[in-house]
């Protein structure tokens, strides 16, 4: 007899032969519930009570025995577009329990997924065949346990736990790939997990390098800007230091050789597509350099440089929800931008910060500066306003 194939990641679905009864056919959520609630506990009976507390929780019913009955007539009727024989019932109940049928096999993603997950961690075999379990694992995972049921209180322990697995699997496997310098897998690899992870900082960080790796400096530095915009204007997330580290170490570093002065010319240029009207907006570790830069100049000439950070935030010192964080940094650059001259600098320093640097600027240029940035900030808001504030430090 042919095994029974159920999916539970991503979309649910129970399989038999060349049969599929799958979550998109439109059925009872109750009868979807009752069918995930087995599933999920395959490896024991089920009371009736216990059935009755998952799909009735916070209902009245009348009659919840009777009710259940209607469920399990609904759930064996469905499964049978299946064709399993007569003889061997898929739902089975017995002495006011419920389960699958223990005479029929079962491959259930979830429980291979885990299994693989546990062979990659034996001592006693090579690390090729580690990977290839680690490999197994990975491209069992389509998707968060039970995805289209992830708010149920009994599926979220769960999910949780199969979700922590995952993120080992693919640091682990990523970690491995890389050190074995198979950088054109470990790009696929990155790109497939972050459809699931796509906030893991250190999947971005190794599909950046990657990328470094092939030559491909384009399209990590592609990837950089989005995933700092993802972090910041998406998630309201800080980038770890190792990130932000990442668009100066690798991918602003032009390793071949050119003796075309014309082409060298051609690549120092600004590229017109990034240009902004207003101040020169750039990468944290781009800022850096700019500010030592500046500061040998400065040290010279006997110059002043002004450095200021501003930040928003509730004036009554409370949180701010990230989504309005995220909205206000946007109308602050913006501000930022448009109030400085295109000699000036700045770039994003925290989830809620700009740092700003006012090179050849007079002692109370600082103060003449913010207090226009935070007129215009102020012209652009209504309701609930944002704090602004500011340090600035001149650098003689």
């Amino acid at each position: 007899m042919q095994p029974v194939i159920i999916t539970t990641f991503g979309e649910f679905s129970i399989a038999y032969g060349e049969k599929i009864l799958s979550e998109k056919d439109k059925r009872s959520k109750k009868m979807w519930t009752l069918l995930k609630y087995l599933t999920a506990f395959m490896d024991r009976a089920v009371t009736q009570n216990e059935l009755i507390d998952v799909l009735w929780e916070e209902e009245e019913v009348g009659s919840p025995a009777g009710a259940l009955k209607t469920q399990l007539h609904r759930v064996r009727t469905a499964l049978g577009v299946l064709e399993i024989p007569s003889d061997s019932e898929l739902v089975v109940s017995y002495a006011g329990t419920y389960a699958f049928n223990n005479s029929l096999e079962y491959i259930v993603d979830a429980a291979q997924f885990e299994k693989n997950f546990k062979q990659s961690q034996r001592e006693d075999i090579s690390e090729k065949e580690q990977i290839g379990y680690i490999k197994k694992a990975f491209e069992m995972y389509h998707g968060d346990f039970l995805k289209n049921s992830a708010g149920e209180k009994w599926v979220m322990p769960i999910r949780g736990y199969y979700h922590s697995i995952y993120v080992r699997v693919v640091h682990r496997l990523i970690d491995a790939l890389f050190t074995h310098k198979q950088y054109a897998e470990l790009v696929n690899i990155c790109q497939k997990a972050l459809l699931i992870e796509s906030s893991d900082q250190k999947i971005h960080i190794i599909l950046i390098k990657a990328l470094v790796a092939l030559d491909d400096r384009d399209a990590a530095k592609k990837h950089y800007k989005y995933v700092m915009n993802l972090l910041y204007d998406e998630l309201a997330v800080n980038p770890i230091s190792e990130l932000k580290a990442l668009y100066k170490d690798t991918i602003d570093i032009d390793t071949g050789l050119d003796d075309d002065l014309e082409t060298i010319q051609q690549k120092l240029k600004e590229d017109s597509s990034e240009t902004e009207s207003g101040a020169f907006y750039c990468e944290l570790e781009v800022f850096k350099s700019i500010y030592r830069l500046k500061m040998r100049d400065a040290a010279r000439s006997e110059q002043i440089i002004q450095i200021c950070l501003i930040t928003v935030g509730d004036p009554s010192g409370g949180e701010v929800e990230p989504k309005r964080i995220i909205d206000e940094m946007r109308r602050l650059h913006d501000c930022v931008s448009n109030s400085l001259r295109k000699s000036d600098v700045f770039a994003r320093y925290s989830l809620s910060q700009y740092v700003l640097m006012l090179p050849f600027a007079a002692h109370d240029t600082g103060d003449v500066v913010v207090n226009r940035i935070s007129k215009s900030y102020k012209a652009k808001n209504t309701g609930f306003m944002l704090n602004i504030d500011y340090k600035h430090t001149m650098v003689v």
